[in-house]
């Protein structure tokens, strides 16, 4: 109690969850899937229709929502994906505290969510923890989201806002055979809302603690076979260790018109722009960037044929705070760098008829041309050479084309039983050609019983700047470089970080899955277990020789990104139970243990927490209190750059982090309805001091015990307004 008593906010939510608890324990709904209670929504916009059908229509949303596409391509039940794969549902979204939607994926069992700074979060499981971010395929409304330059997805730079959200589905574990690159530890895949059937609006506006401000709006209309939307919002926060500080600006526009021909057929365009700015700290570095995005899609979507075609494009503007330093004595400057990019994608999916009804197949094919510009990166095949055009003139020119075709096939030979294989060919310019198989038998033994073996082969690009990146530099007038060993020193970095030659990373995994139906689908228990065989890792080797006419022999040292020639054997597995008490009451939790094996050393390491653990769960009465409180716990571990000095080693200590919501939700005559509460976000460092504040990633321990980089975590409590029309 004196726990609760030190967080007001808390307390309160724990008060409420427990007061829902016990006024909703109403005779138990029979419940299928992942929700366990759900209100129909008016016009699809959000708030609740009080009508004597409600219950009907509800279990009808419940049974839909047992039902997933991602894994395969094509929708299925949930017990029979060939993948394990979570889904976070509207009503989730709609109940958690979460403000971000990389907080909404610690929902994930084994996910790890490391939010770096407010404008750079990574995401990660499965896997030695990585900074990078860039080992999940994000996909929204089927659109791939990754950036080209870092491979990484811009979460805090979508053109969508939480309340755009329908539906996450998230499959853990390889997908290249069915999407290609980067879908390596696995897929998230990000639904939006339809277009309501009538006319309709809603509007949010949040403020609290650490300069939070944020306000996101919707409107949409149908004109008879038409329907149209608009969206947009913008997010501003400080710092959480330094008030009046940026930490995060960000804002985001999206339109999208949708022509039905049936409910089975339509075409859809929709088009976004976002940007951004705010710093991101690395172990290394902290950069100050600022970034606009736009994209724009066509898809036709009919019972057995989809296709889109899509462009994107960003700038970048990024410039590097911290000096180049030899003993603590600078000698060098990063200056600002502006980087432009534009891609062009398109695939089609075909799902031929069944002329055997065991038998489905989904067959699919796509390609992508990208280019990357800049009049200030080096480019390492004409700066050093005195026989180029462009012999010490910097500027980038890189085009970059990819292709893949793929194959899935489904055999059911019997209703408990179904047999899944995939085959998916990818070429690129820049890696080649990769081969990536799957197969997976999923045995039904009993209703609600699912078991699930499954092998797959997944790889992952390499991003533009662990390829092509080279950084410009320049050099103060006191600095230890001097005369002709800059220019020397300048055609070192041209040919340094970026590797022209470097693979693609690979996986092999094995997996086991167990899903449980029980209590008529109100007890969900589900285990994955899985070995994974990471193979040809990205990782920067640093070799520097003291001497020569600079600081470093400049001709034998080395700063570069090449493949790791040691395996890392990662094995593990994940436990996690959804129970429904009621309509209005649905509780879960989860475990995940991680163990990674480095096979040249010969020891496990301690590179990725071994450990987390989710406890939560979520309400909504009748009379209109809804909220949630969730708990998640990650065990402590230590990240070590392989082969690299430049990149100092960091220590991350056991923490828990408390995310919650409390609100009351009325209706208003005429259709529309009102939202009023409060969100709380409280980082939790019970080994360690202070007990309600923790670095994240980027907050390295000296080896004096005092941290650099970074942000230090600290409580958040945002009220906010919701109304709709």
């Amino acid at each position: 109690m004196g726990f609760l008593l030190m967080s007001r906010p808390l307390s309160i939510l724990v008060f409420a969850l427990a007061a829902a608890l016990l006024s909703n324990m109403l005779p138990l709904a029979p419940a299928f899937g992942e929700e366990a209670g759900r209100r129909e929504e008016n016009a699809g916009e959000g708030f609740p229709d009080d009508d004597e059908d409600a219950l009907d229509d509800e279990l009808a949303f419940l049974q839909e929502s047992g039902v997933v596409e991602l894994a395969a391509r094509h929708r299925q039940e949930i017990g029979m994906s060939p993948s394990a794969i979570t889904v976070i549902t509207r009503e989730d979204i709609e109940t958690s505290g979460a403000t971000t939607i990389t907080d909404l994926l610690r929902l994930v069992p084994g996910m790890d969510v490391v939010l770096i700074s407010p404008f750079f979060s990574s995401v990660m499981s499965r896997l030695p923890w990585e900074y990078s971010n860039y080992h999940y395929l994000v996909l929204v409304d089927g659109s791939k989201v990754n950036s080209d330059f870092m491979g990484q997805p811009p979460w805090e730079l979508l053109p969508i806002s939480m309340e755009d959200i329908e539906r996450i589905e998230v499959i853990r574990g390889p997908a290249s055979s069915l999407y290609g690159a980067n879908a390596f530890a696995g897929v998230i895949s990000i639904t939006t809302k339809s277009i309501a059937e009538k006319t309709s609006a809603w509007l949010r506006v949040a403020g609290g603690e650490w300069g939070v401000l944020a306000a996101a709006a919707r409107a949409s209309v149908r004109i008879g076979d038409w329907g149209f939307s608009a969206s947009g919002g913008a997010d501003l926060a400080e710092r959480f260790s330094q008030k009046g500080v940026l930490g995060r600006e960000t804002w985001n526009l999206r339109l999208v018109a949708e022509y039905r021909w049936s409910d089975s057929r339509r075409f859809i365009a929709d088009g976004g722009v976002s940007g951004g700015s705010g710093p991101n700290n690395t172990k290394r570095f902290t950069f100050h960037n600022n970034t606009t995005m736009g994209s724009l899609r066509l898809a036709y979507d009919s019972e057995n044929m989809r296709g889109q075609l899509y462009w994107s494009g960003f700038r970048l503007w990024s410039d590097i705070a911290d000096d180049l330093e030899y003993k603590e004595s600078p000698f060098a400057t990063i200056p600002p760098i502006t980087i432009h990019g534009h891609a062009v994608d398109g695939e089609v999916q075909w799902t031929p008829a069944q002329l055997w009804e065991p038998l489905l197949f989904v067959l699919g094919a796509g390609g992508r041309i990208s280019w990357l510009g800049s009049d200030e990166l080096l480019d390492a095949e004409t700066y050093a050479k005195t026989g180029s055009t462009r012999y010490h003139d910097a500027g980038i020119s890189y085009w970059e084309t990819m292709a893949g075709a793929f194959a899935h096939a489904e055999l059911s030979p019997a209703e408990w039983v179904k047999v899944t294989g995939g085959l998916r060919l990818d070429y690129s310019t820049e890696t080649e050609e990769f081969l990536s198989p799957r197969l997976a038998v999923v045995f039904r033994p009993a209703k609600g019983q699912f078991l699930r073996l499954g092998t797959g082969r997944a790889f992952r690009k390499p991003g533009f700047w662990e390829t092509r990146l080279h950084m410009p530099v320049e050099f103060p007038k006191d600095s230890l470089i001097q005369g002709r060993s800059r220019e020397h020193f300048i055609e070192f970095m041209s040919r340094s970080i970026g590797n022209g030659n470097l693979d693609c990373e690979e996986l092999l995994s094995l997996e086991v899955g167990y899903l449980g139906e029980f209590l008529e689908g109100r007890l969900r228990v589900a285990l994955d277990l899985y070995y994974d065989f990471f193979m040809n890792r990205s990782v920067l080797v640093e070799n520097f020789i003291l001497g020569g006419t600079s600081i470093f022999d400049l001709d034998d040292s080395e700063l570069i990104f090449t493949n790791s020639d040691e395996r890392s054997d990662i094995f593990g597995g994940e436990l996690s139970v959804r129970l429904s008490l009621s309509r209005n009451v649905y509780l879960v939790a989860s475990w995940a243990h991680r163990e990674i094996f480095d096979t040249g050393s010969g020891r496990i390491l301690d590179s990725a927490p071994k450990n987390s653990i989710t406890l939560g769960g979520r309400f909504r009465t009748v009379s209109g209190f809804l909220g949630s409180l969730y708990a998640f716990s990650r065990s402590e571990f230590t990240w070590e750059a392989e082969h690299s000095g430049v990149v100092p080693s960091m220590h991350m200590d056991n923490v828990i982090l408390l995310v919650g919501r409390l609100g009351w939700r009325t209706d208003l005559s005429g259709g529309g309805g009102l939202e009023t509460g409060v969100k709380l976000f409280l980082p939790v460092s019970p080994f360690s001091g202070p007990l309600f504040r923790y670095y994240e990633s980027s907050g390295v321990k000296t080896p004096e015990g005092a941290h650099y980089g970074g942000d230090e975590l600290s409580r958040r409590v945002m009220v906010y307004l919701e109304g709709s029309l």
